[in-house]
């Protein structure tokens, strides 16, 4: 199987996933699919079982080129039926006619699409497992390194980098749920046949959909769902989740390594260069993660289109959605591979983080303060005194603190140890270490049972 091609494609999608989602991957797919349809029809006397045996060999032996289907698929709109013909060209004379029996193409290649996801995801749940414990020890490090936290941009309050991780962890747990539960429920044979009535297998239809679940290790499904795309809309939704949710701590990481803040940076000495200026060490991986975003919402939007399906098959919504399905999985692929390389070599600059947040000069405790002024004075008057001082902190360059103290009412109601209490941002954390326990014991609770879930599949 290759590894990823051309010129693009490499700097977004990771060996591993190019491989898993290649072309040659998708056609074996279908193969084996078009292998286990025949081997359940000669369990059920549908068709004779040396057909079934002389079918079943094309799995190891077809040597297929994908390229050479996709051109021939080109009069059908269905690599299907080059495939089916390229296989039977194969076999022996007396097993050709009970190749593909009774099955149309939608249901080859979408149940060959179900084992490519199998496969995909198996590959990103095992590296956000990696990535979240990653993290994990991230947040426990440094549960008490302290920065400032930022809203809408600017210095808000007090905050830690461990909390900061375990934000990021929690939002990347919540997000692989969807996806889990797509890997253990939603990963369902689609067998319909031509009409969606399986007409062709007499009264084995339901039987047929049994067995070739149970051997390709994917869900039985209810009811065709040909017409119905919820499911690739689910796959594509919770990939674009995860991507969003990686990108969202990649831009955290980006925005934090700008020169101006150093706090953190993806390496040292390596990587990220530009052509033109010797001294930069670009965020290469939040920038990949980021782009990979930005191209898979688009995607989206492609397969959430494809929901109108026309009567009993679609008149192109269907095509609409093989690349698409293709290449989301794809970047979400290259999205955890990059984020976990990112933060395995993070650098957590602690000075730095320290130094921003004493930036400020005191008015990132602006809160804690109103909050002990109010109960004097009342919040309107308490508010007013302390927003005219944050003005005059900026304009005089002073702590935020000494523009108080020139207001009698502050200084009649604090004495220096109050004032230096109100002032000390490590006491005004409020209830971060319980919220990064909370995190640390979630992701505990689950680790044991996320390693690419292998519950009984489901009736669905």
């Amino acid at each position: 199987m290759a590894d990823p091609e051309g010129l693009f494609e490499p700097v977004l999608v990771s060996d591993e996933i190019a491989r898993v989602t290649s072309a040659a991957n998708w056609v074996q797919k279908m193969v084996e699919v078009e292998c286990s349809l025949s081997q359940a029809q000669a369990r059920l006397g549908l068709i004779p079982a040396s057909a079934a045996e002389a079918i079943s060999l094309l799995a190891s032996s077809h040597n297929l080129d994908p390229t050479e289907m996709g051109r021939a698929a080109r009069s059908s709109a269905t690599p299907v039926i080059p495939l089916v013909r390229m296989l039977t060209a194969k076999l022996p004379k007396e097993a050709m006619p009970w190749i593909h029996y009774g099955a149309t193409s939608q249901d080859i290649l979408d149940t060959a699409t179900m084992l490519v996801a199998k496969e995909s995801l198996q590959v990103i749940l095992n590296k956000l497992f990696e990535l979240c414990s990653d993290l994990a020890a991230l947040a426990e490090r440094h549960r008490d390194t302290i920065m400032v936290g930022r809203t809408l941009m600017q210095h808000a309050l007090p905050y830690t980098f461990g909390l900061k991780s375990a934000v990021w962890l929690s939002g990347i747990l919540d997000s692989t749920l969807g996806l889990e539960r797509i890997y253990t429920e939603r990963l369902a044979v689609q067998i319909g046949g031509a009409g969606g009535t399986l007409a062709a297998f007499e009264n084995a239809g339901t039987d047929v959909v049994m067995l070739v679940a149970d051997d390709l290790g994917l869900n039985p499904a209810r009811i065709p769902w040909h017409s119905q795309r919820q499911r690739m809309v689910e796959l594509g939704s919770a990939l674009v989740m995860v991507n969003g949710t990686l990108a969202k701590m990649a831009n955290d990481i980006a925005l934090a390594s700008q020169a101006e803040i150093g706090e953190l940076a993806e390496s040292l000495g390596a990587g990220g260069g530009s052509s033109a200026m010797p001294q930069k060490v670009n965020p290469v991986g939040s920038i990949v993660v980021n782009a990979g975003f930005r191209r898979a919402q688009g995607l989206l939007v492609t397969l959430y289109g494809c929901l109108i399906a026309e009567n009993e098959r679609g008149a192109g919504e269907w095509q609409a959605e093989w690349q698409s399905i293709q290449e989301l999985l794809q970047l979400c692929g290259g999205a955890v591979s990059r984020s976990l390389t990112m933060v395995d070599n993070l650098f957590v600059n602690e000075s730095k983080m320290l130094d921003n947040l004493e930036l400020s000069r005191g008015n990132v405790m602006s809160e804690r303060v109103l909050q002990a002024m109010t109960r004097l004075l009342g919040r309107t008057e308490a508010y007013d005194i302390i927003r005219e001082a944050t003005i005059q902190s900026a304009l005089n360059g002073t702590p935020l603190s000494d523009e108080l103290q020139k207001v009698e009412a502050f200084r009649e109601s604090f004495n220096s140890d109050q004032v230096q209490e109100l002032f000390d941002p490590f006491s005004y954390l409020g209830s971060y270490r319980e919220f990064i326990d909370r995190t640390l014991d979630h992701w505990q609770e689950i680790q044991n049972t996320w390693k690419v879930p292998s519950g009984d599949r489901n009736m669905d």
